[in-house]
């Protein structure tokens, strides 16, 4: 039986892997299950660090959002190389970084969908017990000891960009910038807010999750190489009903009045 955290983390991680999975496509799954086994202990234990983070700190959905967006650079960066990748996203470079890869992918995917709908998917299903054991240094050195590792297997991969000097000097520089920010978020003390059920947050979260699996189902189309081959069509469905919920989440919030429980 999984702990109520590690439920919480599970279910992150499950999220996320449809989302993958919705680019890539069940041929993807059944010729390469290694590399979703891969990415699936990416997830897990990138979520293992953000629920102690929530749970320690009470984040709400402006400081997940950070914290998320700022973790996305990891990925870009290191694995995927997408942040310097000049064939996606229309290809504009500002100071070496793409502007698409960190508008779609840092704010609305990683800020938004990977984060707070990830979050509410979880706890929807499986409520968070705000009680449950912290993650000591074990476990957080567990945690950054496989992304490390990941990340020192995946430096052979040809298709991966590279960034100029100056790119990784600006990417870094950002980082500094956002994490400085996050952290002065956590001077002020938040109350714990339990979960409350949405019925527009049940579309985002469910929706896409049905989506996903649609789009690496059924959608097939050409593919684009990035720093792995992806089914074109699927991916530019699943950005733009990334854009969509992000934009629709901003508006949800505002009117709202307050945040969405995670």
């Amino acid at each position: 039986m999984l702990s109520n955290r590690m439920r919480i983390i599970f279910l992150c991680a499950l999220f996320n892997i449809f989302f993958e999975y919705s680019a890539r496509g069940v041929t993807a799954l059944s010729n390469k299950p290694l590399m979703f086994l891969s990415m699936f202990g990416i997830y897990f234990t990138c979520f293992a660090m953000l629920e102690d983070l929530i749970v320690r700190y009470n984040l709400k959905n402006f400081q997940l959002a950070l914290v998320a967006f700022l973790y996305g650079f990891v990925p870009e960066i290191f694995l995927t190389g997408n942040l310097f990748n000049r064939e996606i996203y229309a290809g504009y470079l500002f100071l070496g970084l793409n502007m698409g890869t960190i508008f779609i992918i840092n704010f609305f995917a990683w800020g938004i969908m990977q984060s707070i709908v990830t979050f509410y998917f979880a706890n929807r299903i499986q409520v968070r017990d705000w009680n449950h054991p912290r993650m000591g240094y074990f476990g957080w050195g567990l945690c950054i000891g496989y992304q490390v590792l990941v990340i020192l297997m995946s430096r052979s991969n040809p298709y991966r960009p590279h960034g100029a000097p100056l790119s990784y000097v600006v990417a870094i520089l950002l980082m500094v910038f956002v994490a400085i920010l996050f952290i002065k978020s956590l001077e002020k003390k938040e109350k714990i807010v339990h979960f409350q059920p949405s019925l527009v947050m049940d579309v985002f979260a469910f929706g896409s999750v049905l989506l996903f699996l649609i789009l690496g189902t059924f959608i097939h189309g050409p593919q684009i190489i990035t720093s792995q081959p992806l089914n074109e069509s699927a991916a530019v469905i699943e950005n733009v009903w990334v854009i969509f919920v992000g934009i629709s989440f901003l508006v949800y919030r505002v009117y709202k009045g307050s945040d969405v429980t995670v």
